[in-house]
This record gives C-alpha cells, sequence and structure tokens, in this order.
C-alpha cells in the first residue's frame, strides 16, 4: 500500500465522519425545546455498560485492525517511496547541473555537449596566445571514477584554460554545485562502444598532424609574424577605426531619434549610417576584394593580377602567404592533370576556377578582425540580417567594432610592453620549426621496442592520442609548442626508461603473472594506493580499460618499454 492509497483512505473516512455528523445533526433539528447536555439526566449503568461501552469496543477493535493491516502496509512500500524520493533529487540534481553547465558555459571550451573543443590560452613557454585542445566530457566516467571528477572540477587544472571551479579550489561553486554538474556530466555520456569506435578516428587524426607538423609549424611563425605587423600598423590603424567606433556609439545611443520607419527601434538615418561604417570598418583591414572567377569567361589575366597584388601584400600582412601557396599548388595541379574541363580555355580548369575563388575569399577576409563584420541594414524590415531584430544585429556591430577599437588602443599604449613579448614567442616559434621537436623516427621507435614499423606507427598515435595531453609538454597547445613526446607535464616524464624502473620487465610470453604495467594503464592509479613495483596514487591516472582494447594496451606497454619514444638518436630532430 502506497502513500497515495493510505491518503486516500484518510480523507474517504474524514468524508464519511463528516457525512455522519451532518446527518445527526439533521436529525436533531426542530421539535422540542432542546435541553442542554449538562441538564439532561445521565446514561444508567446498564446502558453504558452494554451498548455504549460495546459500541466503544467494536470502535477500537476496527480501528485496531486498521492500524495491524495499514502499518505494515505502509512500511511494505517504504523501499519503494526511498527510492523514488532519490530519483526525484537525483533528476533534480542533474537539472541544476545543466543549468550551472549552461551558466558558466563549460561547452563552449569542451564541445557541444561535451563532444570536445577547444579554448584561448596563453602558452607559458612562448607567451604566445594559442587555442588549447580541450578535453571531450561526453565519455570522462570512462576514464576517471565519480571522486576524480569531482576533483577536477573543483581544483580546475593548473597551467591549462581549466580554472578551479569548486570553493575548495578557489572558483565559485559550492560543494553540491559541483556535485550537481558531475552527476549532470554522468547522463551525457555516450555509449562505450561509440568510445572504443572513435580510437580509429583519434590514431588516424594523429598520424595527419605528425604529417602535416613542419606545414602547421611554418604557418604559426607566419601568424605571429602577422601579430608583430598588426602592432606596428595599429598606430595608423586606430586613426581610422577610432573615429569609426567612437561615431557608431553615437549613433546607437540616439538611433530612436528621427523617422523609423519599420518602427524596429532605430531610424532609417541610423540604419543607413551604420551599414556604411560597418563596410567602411572592414574595407579598411581587408587587403583583397574577393573576386569570382566566371568558368565561361577567360580569368587567367584576372588571377596573375591578383597573385600579384597578393605579392605585394604580403610585406604588410604575412598572413596571406598561405592563400598564395594554395593557390599557387591548385594552379600547378591543373597543369599536370591537364585532362580537366576548361570551358572558356584560360588554361585553368572550371573546377581550379572555382577553388581559387574560396581561396581568393578567404584571403580577403584573412586581414579583417573576427570582431568585425559588414551588416545591410534596411530601414523597411525590422529584420534585415538572417531574421535577427536590426537592434540587435546593429548593437552587435557596435560592439564588435569598439573591441577592436580598445584592443588597439591598448596596443598602442602598451606597444613598447607587448612587442618584446610578441617577438620572443617569434623567436620561440622559428626555433620550434628548427629544432621539430615534435618528429618522430617509426622506423627507430620499431627497432627501440622490437617491433615493426606499422606496431610503432600505431603505438605513436595511441599514445598522442590517449596519453600526450598529461605526458607531453604542451601537447595540447599545438604542434609548434610539443616538446619531445613523452617528456612529461602534467604527468611524470616516460623517457630513459622510467616505466622500466616504475613496472619491470614485461612477464615472459605464457606466463600467468601480471603485467604491472598494462594493469597500471588498464585500471588507471588509486588515490593513496600503491602501483608498480614503488609507486604510490594520486588517482589523476586515468583507466584506459573501458576505452582501448587489450591489444592496444599492451602496444601502448611495449612501447613505453621501448625506452626510445622519439625512436631519435641526439640532435637527430635537428
Amino acid at each position: 500500500m502506497t502513500a497515495d492509497v493510505i491518503t486516500v483512505l484518510a480523507v474517504v473516512a474524514g468524508i464519511i465522519w463528516l457525512g455522519l455528523m451532518l446527518v445527526s445533526a439533521l436529525r436533531n433539528r426542530g421539535g422540542a425545546e432542546e435541553v442542554a447536555p449538562n441538564l439532561k439526566p445521565g446514561i444508567d449503568d446498564q446502558q453504558l455498560e452494554t451498548r455504549r461501552l460495546e459500541g466503544g469496543q467494536k470502535a477500537a477493535i476496527a480501528f485496531s485492525a486498521f492500524l495491524a493491516i495499514s502499518l505494515p502496509l505502509y512500511f511494505l512500500g517504504e523501499n519503494q517511496r526511498q527510492e523514488g524520493f532519490v530519483e526525484e533529487f537525483s533528476d533534480a540534481s542533474v537539472e541544476r547541473g545543466e543549468h550551472i553547465v549552461d551558466e558558466f558555459a563549460c561547452f563552449s571550451c569542451h564541445g557541444p555537449l561535451g563532444a570536445g573543443g577547444s579554448a584561448p590560452f596563453v602558452e607559458p613557454r612562448s607567451g604566445v596566445s594559442v587555442t588549447w585542445a580541450a578535453p571531450s566530457l561526453d565519455d570522462v566516467f570512462y576514464r576517471y571514477d565519480r571522486d576524480e571528477i569531482n576533483f577536477w572540477v573543483t581544483y580546475g587544472r593548473g597551467n591549462t584554460p581549466m580554472p578551479a571551479w569548486g570553493l575548495d579550489g578557489g572558483g565559485p561553486m559550492n560543494e553540491q554545485q559541483v556535485v550537481d554538474v558531475v552527476n549532470y556530466l554522468e547522463t551525457i555520456q555516450i555509449d562505450q562502444q561509440q568510445v572504443v569506435d572513435e580510437t580509429v578516428g583519434i590514431t588516424n587524426e594523429q598520424m595527419d598532424r605528425l604529417a602535416t607538423a613542419e606545414a602547421t609549424v611554418g604557418q604559426a611563425v607566419t601568424e605571429q609574424d602577422q601579430v608583430l605587423d598588426e602592432i606596428e600598423q595599429a598606430p595608423d590603424d586606430i586613426e581610422v577605426i577610432g573615429p569609426l567606433a567612437d561615431r557608431a556609439v553615437e549613433i546607437l545611443d540616439n538611433a530612436g531619434q528621427g523617422l523609423d520607419t519599420d518602427d524596429d527601434g532605430l531610424s532609417d538615418a541610423a540604419e543607413t549610417e551604420l551599414s556604411t561604417i560597418s563596410s567602411d570598418a572592414v574595407e579598411h583591414f581587408r587587403v583583397l576584394e574577393p573576386i569570382q572567377l566566371d568558368p565561361e569567361t577567360p580569368d587567367a589575366e584576372l588571377v596573375e593580377e591578383e597573385l600579384a597584388a597578393m605579392s605585394t601584400a604580403l610585406d604588410r600582412d604575412p598572413i596571406l602567404e598561405s592563400f598564395l601557396t594554395r593557390i599557387e599548388a591548385t594552379l600547378d595541379a591543373d597543369e599536370i592533370n591537364d585532362e580537366s574541363p576548361d570551358t572558356d580555355g584560360d588554361g585553368i580548369s572550371d573546377a581550379g576556377e572555382g577553388a581559387i575563388s574560396g581561396i581568393f575569399s578567404d584571403a580577403s577576409g584573412a586581414t579583417v578582425p573576427d570582431e568585425l563584420s559588414v551588416i545591410n541594414l534596411d530601414p523597411t524590415s525590422p529584420q534585415s540580417v538572417s531574421g535577427e531584430p536590426d537592434a540587435r544585429t546593429a548593437s552587435g556591430m557596435v560592439g564588435g567594432l569598439e573591441t577592436v577599437a580598445i584592443n588597439l588602443r591598448v596596443t598602442v599604449e602598451n606597444s613598447d610592453r607587448i612587442r618584446p613579448q610578441q617577438e620572443a614567442g617569434l623567436e620561440f616559434l622559428s626555433q620550434a620549426e628548427q629544432a621539430q621537436a615534435w618528429a618522430v623516427d617509426v622506423a627507430g621507435v620499431a627497432e627501440a621496442m622490437d617491433g615493426s614499423e606499422e606496431e610503432a606507427e600505431r603505438a605513436v598515435a595511441l599514445f598522442n592520442g590517449f596519453c600526450a595531453r598529461c605526458h607531453t609538454a604542451s601537447f595540447s597547445a599545438g604542434v609548434a609548442f610539443t616538446q619531445e613526446i613523452g617528456s612529461g607535464g602534467f604527468g611524470p616524464a616516460l623517457w630513459d626508461g622510467r616505466p622500466l624502473v616504475q613496472f619491470g620487465e614485461a612477464p615472459p610470453e605464457g606466463s600467468e603473472e601480471t603485467d604491472l604495467l598494462v594493469d597500471f594503464i588498464v585500471n588507471g592509479s588509486e588515490a593513496q594506493a600503491p602501483y608498480g613495483l614503488n609507486g604510490f596514487g594520486s588517482g589523476r591516472m586515468p583507466a584506459f580499460g573501458a576505452i582501448l582494447d587489450q591489444g592496444d594496451i599492451e602496444l601502448l606497454a611495449r612501447f613505453l618499454r621501448g625506452g626510445n619514444l622519439s625512436g631519435m638518436v641526439e640532435g637527430e630532430a635537428e
């Protein structure tokens, strides 16, 4: 019998009692003059000890029977009620956790629904602003237990963009809020098989990372060179952008004055002038105009002119070099594949013209700050841009323009301090480009781990995909900042035979003896518990037994015991 049933019975009993009282009152209405109760003759002993007494005894027996039956039945439903309360409290906690995650914008770094993303960060060795790879949260319960996840949320992760969120770590959340967040994260975990299947994509991504490392680092050097050039250009830029931003703010503040045809809160004059200001601001930074090649009209001469203009602009905006290289590569590919359709006979295939048009479009926007955009407000329409209210569109444009102006003023006022920092960053990247600390010689790794090159390549990909975030310095900051594989970061360095010292040699093949290193990778570390031969756990080493299959884990163990994780001899990377 549930609490609801008991409640219904109590209500029914109450209604019956009220009904009896009402009937009794109706029976006593009218008739002779009523005698006050205290003046009525008392009940004689015979009546009191028979009918009245028996009535009371019957009522007592009935009530006792009711209690004897209902209380055990109520008790039988207690576990179900308690489970219901637990579920209710859990659902409320999850709902609060979702609200907190949304309020603190956790997924702005960790990706939609925690699938993995990126966060802005200043890499401490170089002082360069980077896009830090933020880990996925939709599979975190396969790597850590609840207490460990609670620790990460509470204390954050030093030397990364992940801040402390709990009060104990110096963050804004109390203990219950942290628990709510962890409870919510548990509800967004993806299927385990999906996590296992993602290994293929992760390993392929890591091999591509190594294959394109030199080009990636070269682009990082170019981008840092662009930062320095923008510092040089800042005084000229602020002369143009500053007045435009001030004027835009003034117009927006007084936008309600004057004729407002579409009744959107912005006068027609304000909409027109703000549109013009947005275009002027973008055009100030735009070095190249986008072009659209027509496959039916010869365009080779136009392409040559634009390439010449792009080459000339490299002195001011080195960021354009990568676009120049891409266009030249497209043209070279066209020369090799001369069977591609070329409708206008200009020597550039139709597909090549489409690709080059896209590259020119990208190049035209590469020199424009991300905060700026061209808006075209229509005084006759309250939602001129993508169905968004014009007032919001205008506010966003003016806010972005203000941000650019503020950044320029800060750069100009602090250029003596900012320039040396950025020059040091460029020097760091240039040295990294030469040192190639990220490089791996697969043949050397294969020799060290006594395996095939295919095994070595997969082992390196597995390590970079699942271990390097902690065990390779600055790995998450990008290739240009990555130190030698296994160099240590949040976790210890793993080179020079350290895994052998900590876990010993692998047991002989066919032995039933536990491989301590494989066991450690499978289960991770347990806080305040020994591991390996002389280790003592912190609980920060994740478990990979639910993510990687046994063969991959054993391959990783062989790789780590090999001792030469990069496969390089000393000085070879340089």
